[in-house]
């Protein structure tokens, strides 16, 4: 049973609250279109920078790096159709090995060309969130009161940065997933060289399975 919602999702955001910053947030996300190897159409890529901060774990061996972090991003396109189960939506992890404190890393994720022509998909998904875990632990986007984190910004598109949009947009991306198992995929996965060339990378654990 499909949980109604607003065709845009959204309602006004609430103002971001105060809390202890996270071991690692999304500083920025970036989108584009671009031409990969001698592949006809331009992929959408996703550019998602993360900043981590010192290891919060006391066992860690250096705290200077924090190990494990998955980086799992959904991206929601409408359709001419004013039902949200009726859009197209795309969900991809990569786990990053480790990543220094206080040195950014992007994190790339892209959608083939030929889909995107296909599709007639913009550069730019209307909706997206990024979710983060480190050692297995789901980072919070929003507190205790339902107020989206401060460090979780940029982790979540503009319309949906409250708690009710969020959810419901989680909900229908939740299903809408099951249909294109393996289409958005992490930089490792995909073949290409990609032009023009994109900040360093963090390397990653290999995960060679479609995320639901």
């Amino acid at each position: 049973m499909v949980i109604p919602v607003s065709v845009s999702f959204a309602q006004n955001a609430a103002p971001a609250a105060k809390t202890d910053k996270a071991p690692v947030f999304v500083r920025d996300v970036k989108f584009a279109q671009t031409s990969l190897g001698g592949q006809v159409n331009k992929w959408n890529r996703m550019q998602v920078e993360l900043m981590s901060g010192e290891n919060p774990d006391p066992k860690a061996l250096n705290k200077k790096w924090l190990d494990k972090v998955k980086v799992t991003v959904t991206q929601v396109y409408k359709t001419a159709s004013k039902k949200p189960e009726d859009w197209n939506y795309y969900r991809a992890s990569a786990t990053v090995l480790t990543i220094e404190a206080n040195q950014p890393r992007s994190v790339l994720f892209y959608l083939p060309g030929d889909i995107v022509k296909r599709d007639l998909l913009p550069k730019e998904p209307d909706y997206y969130f990024v979710q983060l875990e480190v050692a297995g632990n789901e980072a919070p986007i929003f507190d205790a009161r339902g107020v989206l984190i401060p460090a979780q910004v940029r982790a979540v598109h503009k319309d949906i940065a409250n708690k009710v949009a969020f959810d419901a947009a989680k909900d229908a991306a939740d299903r809408g997933v099951v249909n294109t198992p393996g289409i958005l995929r992490p930089q490792y996965l995909v073949a290409y060289f990609d032009n023009p060339i994109v900040p360093s990378s963090p390397e990653f654990i290999r995960e060679d399975v479609p995320t639901r």
